[in-house]
């Protein structure tokens, strides 16, 4: 009875999941370090589900609602980014090779975990796109154990994605290749966390926040 929407739904989030972005920028940033690139694709993945549940069971739609709130939560997300641009611009001053090493002393899976989680859960456009998402495709009348079902299927797909990505990036045949990039690649990624997080500055201050 609901094969269609969950082909459907799957399908709108693996175009999303391959639309370049902070995740995909963080798998990048992370991939000199197995562990630490598979740990991001994991909380990724985890913060995607909760996004899913969130907007699913309508607790997203209510923090949209509190204008407040939802400036903090862009403001801190807004903060992070850019955090995450002042890391990846340091690292590109670095050789390729120190930089591995680095990456290697610190790349725990559990500090990429965290790294996966605070991107994707501080994103306010992940917010707003699984509100937006679920409005358009989910009806009200969709019951709970369905629902549970449909975050289940976008943990999945988005462990499988994120998960194969990190992996891919990181055998040695890739590496190599990336070795030669190093600084380039993450100056991209600082640029596009740096993008972000002024976009969402920018957003605030043009609506008039903090008032």
């Amino acid at each position: 009875m609901y094969l269609s929407l969950f082909v459907g739904l799957g399908a709108v989030h693996l175009l999303a999941l391959a639309s370049p972005g902070p995740d995909f920028a963080l798998i990048l940033r992370t991939c000199l370090c197995r562990p630490l690139a598979l740990g991001a694709a994991l909380g990724i993945s985890l913060a995607i589900l909760l996004h899913a549940l969130f907007s699913l069971t309508g607790l997203s739609l209510l923090l949209t609602q509190a204008p407040g709130l939802f400036a903090l939560v862009r403001l801190v997300g807004a903060l992070y980014l850019l955090w995450l641009a002042k890391g990846a611009w340091q690292a590109a001053s670095l050789p390729a090779e120190v930089g591995r090493v680095a990456a290697g002393e610190s790349g725990s899976w559990r500090r990429g975990l965290g790294w996966g989680l605070a991107t994707n859960l501080l994103n306010p456009k992940a917010l707003l796109f699984f509100v937006g998402l679920v409005a358009a495709m989910v009806r009200p009348e969709v019951g709970l154990p369905v629902r549970i079902g449909l975050a289940l299927e976008l943990f999945v797909l988005s462990g499988l994605w994120f998960g194969l990505l990190a992996w891919g990036l990181s055998t040695r045949r890739v590496q190599a290749g990336l070795a030669r990039l190093y600084g380039p690649l993450h100056r991209l990624c600082a640029g596009l966390f740096a993008l972000l997080g002024a976009g969402l500055l920018w957003e605030l201050l043009a609506a008039g926040w903090p008032v």
